[in-house]
């Protein structure tokens, strides 16, 4: 059933209708959708130019930020009275590549079929930029108060992966234009099922990324005569003694507090894992705890401690010759706060191999710990889901993955990720084939991050639902 909010006690002014809000919302995403900023190359210009038009035309100042010709970044202002700091409305334009062959449609061409729309970025992540767009229209046609700045900040870059990216270049020569107090990005879970969201899991922190490369030398020879110092044999007992290994569990206090609610509606199984695992002793007693729990639901276990995972290997040229060098790929995803160095040493003991070395690239930032849950834009999240989804559980994630929260998360900036909902089938659409979101769950968020937006950053003035 879709869900329609009357807000009340706004200044008169030029009205968007309810149903127009969220036509708009699904207008943007479609027009966004048809733009192909696959990465690489990324050609993200194509985004930031449409998004400047539609903003143009709303009389929202805004400005493209170019590192490359088209490599480009678009931020928008709504100014408010500023008796508080801005807030960041953040999304990414650039998509990973779709290989059109494993498509049933094409996906840059965006189709309506039972309740879904299809494309390449309708869930990650161009929904929320289309969304985004659509509030700040919504209130400055409505001339909604503010007491803070809202910046509208679509990004370049964000899926290729590299240690340097567009961020850094835009923080390190415009940082000015994205401080703020907050920022809602992407990065969190929430889940839809039955025609209703069921959870919502609000980022609060997430894993750092790490590759390390593991290269073994040795002496080059025919395989008719084996050696001890074989480079292939000393980097696979490496890689199968890391691949083994299970570094001490820990349990953060964003963690603790998403496994409590976890615990409240969790099936028999899962839940007896979880349960255990609150009640574990740090140590022994939490590893195992910790062990059981990854046989369970591997994603919980994964959030308690450093993992690592071997993705890569190089090796030897012709079947009849002994290699002088083999190479591995492992990529780490370390705990908030957890550094490289210390990560990286304790590895070395580990595989036991002295013809094995290790190597990576430092970090270019220090590592970031949990945002706090105790502030106001995560209690306007919480609350402004009471109000939409009556009953609906919100609470504290931490994401096994990566994104670019953690470069404002560096600067200050207490960023939270809060998603389009997605069923489980769609979110392992996502980077894949016949990438999909419900088309009422497109609504549903747009209504709720609009009431999220209004509870935090437009003072006295509260939305009320009410059916229509």
């Amino acid at each position: 059933m879709r869900i329609f909010l009357l807000f009340i006690g706004l200044l008169p002014g030029p009205a968007l209708g309810q149903e127009d809000f969220l036509l708009e919302a699904r207008r943007h995403l479609k027009a966004l959708v048809r733009l192909d900023t696959s990465n690489p190359p990324g050609n993200e210009i194509l985004a930031a130019r449409y998004l400047k038009g539609e903003l143009d035309r709303e009389r929202i100042p805004s400005e493209i930020y170019t590192s490359s010709p088209t490599r480009a970044s678009l931020i928008a202002r709504l100014k408010g009275s500023r008796a508080k700091k801005p807030l960041i409305l953040m999304c990414h334009t650039d998509v990973v590549p779709a290989d059109r062959r494993e498509w049933e449609t094409d996906p840059f061409v965006p189709v309506e079929k039972d309740g879904y729309l299809y494309g390449r970025g309708t869930a990650d992540i161009k929904s929320m930029c289309a969304v985004e767009l659509s509030i700040l229209a919504w209130l400055k046609r409505r001339r909604v108060p503010l007491e803070r700045d809202l910046i509208f900040f679509a990004e370049a870059d964000e899926e290729t992966g590299d240690k340097e990216r567009h961020i850094n270049w835009l923080l390190r020569e415009h940082g000015e234009a994205l401080e703020a107090e907050y920022a809602i990005n992407e990065g969190g879970n929430t889940l839809w099922g039955a025609g209703k969201p069921l959870e919502i899991r609000i980022q609060a922190a997430e894993k750092e990324y790490l590759d390390l490369v593991l290269t073994a030398r040795g002496q080059a020879g025919h395989s008719s005569v084996p050696r001890r110092d074989n480079p292939v044999a000393a980097l696979s007992r490496a890689v199968a003694r890391l691949s083994d290994y299970r570094p001490p569990a820990e349990l953060l206090g964003v963690v603790r507090a998403f496994l409590e609610r976890q615990a409240e509606t969790a099936p028999q199984g899962l839940k007896a894992a979880i349960r255990e695992v609150l009640a574990a002793s740090p140590g022994e007693e939490l590893d195992r705890a910790s062990e059981r729990l990854s046989e369970v639901q591997p994603e919980f276990g994964a959030m308690l401690r450093d993992t690592l995972s071997p993705t890569i290997l190089k090796a030897g040229y012709k079947s009849n010759v002994i290699p002088a060098e083999a190479e591995a790929t492992l990529n780490a995803r370390l705990l908030p706060g957890r550094g490289a160095e210390d990560f990286a040493a304790g590895l070395l003991a580990v595989m036991g191999e002295p013809m094995v070395g290790l190597r990576y690239d430092p970090p270019l930032r220090p590592p970031i710990a949990a945002m706090p849950t105790d502030t106001p834009l995560y209690r306007a999240a919480a609350e402004a889901a009471r109000e939409i989804s009556p009953g609906i559980p919100v609470m504290p994630f931490m994401a096994a993955w990566s994104t670019d929260s953690q470069e404002l998360r560096a600067r200050g900036v207490i960023v939270y990720g809060i998603d389009p909902p997605l069923s489980e089938e769609d979110g392992e659409r996502v980077h894949g084939a016949n990438e999909r979101i419900s088309l009422e769950a497109l609504d549903w968020y747009a209504l709720y991050l609009r009431q999220v937006v209004l509870r935090a950053a437009a003072g006295e003035v509260k939305g009320r639902p009410e059916a229509r």
